[in-house]
């Protein structure tokens, strides 16, 4: 049957990749199966190259006069065959997670299959018995990930060497504050939850954004998951950011030429941008869930972001109080993080009157719910800006600075930033 749910390059990079190094065997062997293969072929090798693991090691010198003799293959092209899935190995990034995707097209092709049987079987059947039997089915196509082996700390090793060997390295995300970025080793890593926090007021939205914009000037991909501010307010604010043209002028269209050679600029930038939003209010967690999960399958992206953590809605909010949902909902974002290979801000709010002195820093803790917070997040950042004390609207001063109050795997510190208002924008003034 012809099928749109294969894909030909997946299954050469994870069978091209295995024979240029064995070790990779070990990382999918667990969870492949010939089935998942969709092309004949492609099956036939995966039986050989298990057959093969079981009596000496798998590569291209063992596995030559398979390719050169073996009817099916010299079909598919035989030992040239062999050198268009070497080739193909030095594009993979990571295996296991691709192996991932061919099982999840072998589990659309076996739904399509179900799909097309249940609508032949609606004439003559009953809908409660076609209802059951395929509730049934699609419930043996779940798959569920084994869990992984304790490895000796020797296996690890040969591992990140096996990974290096084929020009694997680990990914991350600049946030484009120097400063910020050398306290993280880079940037935010991909498979990390940076929770970002600030009061109400002082800018957490928009230094969420400005990571975006910077992330997204270096050819990274990015994810806005705006529960709060509508898509037209945040695309406002990029124009901003990129054309240093101020937002209520581009708002109210109050512009001279200068300006307006300026936004057109950055429009044509913007529109260049890898950037993606959505801005669907009251969501839950399972609802983000799926937001990511469709943008991964439509167009990958190397971060995400979500606006903010504390109003995403609870799945099931009954005998549960604040802290444990807001506590749920990082645990999620975590995880997601760590399935589609992102790197993952998660903006939240301080609460409001957690800090009484005009200068007196906030901290972790002050976190609305930050039990769930101060234990998911690999990095926690405060944003922290003065209240002017002098100005009887009490507003922030321009001047502030991000703490890095939390960093799983380096060290904490902080930067100083001034907001530019106007622009919708943070700039770095100082680093450590």
């Amino acid at each position: 049957m012809e099928t749109r749910f294969c894909n030909q390059e997946a299954e050469q990079m994870i069978l091209g990749s295995i024979i240029l190094n064995h070790r990779f065997l070990e990382k999918v062997a667990d969870i492949i199966l010939p089935k998942h293969f969709y092309f004949i072929e492609h099956r036939e090798i995966w039986m050989k190259l298990i057959e093969t693991s079981q009596e000496s090691e798998v590569n291209q010198v063992t596995l030559g006069d398979y390719f050169k003799n073996n009817e099916l293959i010299k079909a598919a092209g035989g030992i040239n065959y062999l050198s268009i899935l070497l080739l193909k190995a030095s594009a993979i990034i990571s295996l296991r997670d691709l192996s991932k995707k061919l099982i999840e097209l072998w589990q659309k092709r076996e739904l399509e299959i179900l799909l097309t049987k249940s609508l032949d079987s609606l004439v003559d059947k009953k809908f409660d018995f076609i209802s059951s039997n395929l509730e049934n089915e699609i419930a043996g196509l779940t798959f569920q990930e084994p869990k992984k082996k304790t490895q000796h700390i020797s296996e690890i090793l040969d591992d990140i060497a096996a990974e290096e060997a084929l020009g694997v390295s680990e990914k991350f995300v600049p946030t484009g504050f120097k400063g910020l970025d050398k306290i993280l080793n880079g940037g935010l890593h991909s498979q990390q939850l940076m929770i970002i926090g600030a009061r109400p007021s002082v800018g957490k939205t928009t230094i969420g954004q400005n990571i975006m914009i910077n992330a997204s000037k270096l050819g990274k991909k990015c994810l806005f998951i705006s529960l709060e501010v509508d898509k037209r307010n945040v695309v406002l604010k990029f124009l901003a950011d990129l054309s240093s043209v101020q937002t209520w002028k581009i708002s109210k269209r109050i512009l001279n030429q200068d300006e307006i050679k300026s936004l057109n600029r950055a429009n044509g930038e913007l529109r260049k941008m890898g950037i993606y939003t959505n801005d669907s209010s009251y969501l839950k967690i399972g609802q983000i869930t799926r937001i990511i999960k469709s943008q991964i399958e439509k167009e990958p992206v190397d971060l995400v972001v979500v606006d903010y953590v504390q109003i995403i809605r609870g799945e099931d909010t009954k005998w549960k109080n604040e802290a444990s949902l807001i506590k749920e909902n990082t645990t999620m974002l975590k995880a997601l993080a760590k399935q589609y290979d992102v790197a993952m801000i998660a903006l939240a709010q301080i609460n409001r009157n957690a800090v009484v002195g005009a200068t007196q820093e906030p901290t972790i803790n002050d976190f609305k719910g930050s039990g769930g917070i101060e234990e998911d997040a690999d990095v926690a950042i405060i944003l922290h800006r003065d209240r002017n004390e002098d100005r009887k609207d009490g507003n922030f001063a321009t001047s502030g600075k991000l703490i890095v109050a939390k960093n799983r795997h380096g060290r904490t510190g902080e930067i100083g930033v001034t907001f530019d208002g106007g622009f919708g924008r943070f700039i770095e003034i100082g680093g450590i």
